[in-house]
């Protein structure tokens, strides 16, 4: 039986092409790009709203989808509420390699594969092509102050506009057995700026302007923000200065820092509790870095010489931790007048004539945009205020300030899919754990609704 062959036709393999693989990829493509986010709970900060495993969607065009090769976004039809779940980019990292957008230029998202930069000014044997795999993150959290709205944490517990929550939102919890200083426990009173507010950088405190100074770098992607401090003793700049006697308190939030004194002075924890103190030599430098550069590189370039890509990953130094450094020069002339006090009270039986003086200690800051200094910013966008459900286990606001509504990515919606192996018994590349996969789905989840979860 003869079988007629047709004959191969460029038009008809063209349309095939585009009806089977460029239109559903060019579909996907704008899905992805102006309606929902996928989203996987990579933590346990929201639970038990949501748990480690889950994986949702999130809609993009909510609260406004990007505008494709810029820093802008269509207008949303709505703006986050107070109790909505949402997905923001994490305001403590680096939007550009370095935080230097003059460098570096955005070329794609890799999707799951994270950013690819192009580096115009790559040191001697390092390529142009800069890969960031792991940034800039997205967090979920929800909504629990907007502009305009006065916050407050005492006792690990939240109060917006005078009203405490003790009850926690969805399936939220506590879990602390004791409380502390720490930002997680204790907050405020103070105020979410609105649009068009007037913030005096000397108005501040060290802390507040480092909140300030994360407002300025997400509505501002394309400028260079640096947040300078310097130390000053008796009216002379002294960045070279050591604490003799710097305090830290043992908080997992300050492990940065409290590592660094450890490590610094040769000292070993034992037998101590959550809130107890540390004391040990501390050099002011040691602040005014990192202060200025805002993150920690973890990864160093010149082991990547002769790579296609050189990687690159940060984690935040959060502005919490210049508590610490306002504290102890505060304490620092605090002795210092005490003792002027008691050596004047012993010279003034051998000579009134004479007194000494005390050294005075003060700390001067300044934000530089783009090389400049200023001494006020004008808020542009709505800010918001994010905590997870896990109140006394979640990196939120409370350490590292307020997000802007351009950093905001999506509003969580709906659960698609649920996992649980957090004893990693499953693995994908085990091919003999396969047969657990269908006793970990968390079935009961998949196909919620995000605020209907109570």
């Amino acid at each position: 039986m003869d079988v007629d062959k047709k004959t191969f036709s460029l038009p008809r393999f063209l349309k095939s092409l585009t009806r089977e693989i460029i239109v559903p990829v060019a579909l996907a493509l704008i899905v992805i790009q102006y309606v929902v986010q996928a989203f996987q709970i990579p933590s346990g900060s929201m639970e038990n709203s949501l748990l480690t495993g889950d994986f949702l969607l999130g809609l993009k065009f909510t609260y406004g989808s990007p505008i494709p090769f810029t820093n802008q976004k269509f207008p949303g039809y709505a703006l986050p509420e107070r109790g909505d779940v949402v997905i923001f980019r994490y305001p403590g990292e680096p939007e550009y390699p370095d935080n230097n957008p003059s460098r570096y230029t955005h070329m794609f998202n890799a999707l799951m594969f994270g950013n690819v930069y192009w580096d115009h000014e790559p040191a001697d044997g390092q390529p142009h092509l800069v890969h960031y795999p792991d940034g800039p993150k997205d967090y979920i959290k929800r909504c629990v102050a907007v502009s305009g709205d006065t916050v407050q944490v005492h006792n690990g517990v939240l109060a917006v506009n005078g009203v405490w929550q003790r009850t926690l939102p969805a399936k939220g919890k506590w879990t602390a057995s004791r409380r502390t200083a720490s930002p997680r426990d204790e907050r405020g009173p103070f105020v979410i700026p609105s649009v068009g507010d007037t913030l005096y950088t000397d108005s501040l405190s060290l802390e507040q302007l480092w909140w300030l100074r994360s407002v300025i770098v997400q509505e501002n992607p394309d400028s260079h923000v640096e947040y300078d401090i310097s130390l000053w003793k008796d009216g002379l700049e002294a960045n070279n200065y050591e604490f003799d006697d710097f305090a830290i308190p043992v908080e997992s939030e300050r492990g940065f820092t409290l590592n660094a004194l450890l490590q610094r002075n040769q000292l070993v924890l034992q037998h101590v509790n959550q809130g107890d103190t540390v004391r040990g030599k501390m050099p002011f430098a040691f602040y005014r870095d990192y202060a200025r550069m805002a993150f920690l590189p973890v990864m160093i370039p010149e082991e990547m010489q002769g790579s296609f890509t050189r990687k690159v990953s940060y984690i935040a130094f959060e502005g919490m931790q210049l508590q610490d450094l306002e504290g102890n020069v505060e304490r620092l002339n605090a002795l210092a007048d005490a003792d002027t006090v008691l050596d004047t009270s012993a010279v003034v039986a051998q000579d009134s004539s004479v007194a000494p003086v005390a050294s005075h200690f003060e700390i001067r800051r300044q934000i530089l945009v783009d090389g400049k200094p200023i001494d006020h910013y004008v808020i542009k966008t709505p800010l918001f205020f994010m905590m997870g459900d896990n109140r006394d286990n979640s990196a939120d606001s409370r350490y590292w300030g307020f997000v802007t509504l351009r950093n905001i990515r999506a509003k969580a919606f709906v659960l698609y899919f649920s996992f649980e192996n957090d004893d990693q018994a499953f693995a994908l590349g085990n091919p003999l754990t396969w047969w657990r996969l269908p006793f970990r789905i968390r079935w009961t989840r998949i196909g919620k609704i995000i605020d209907l979860i109570d």
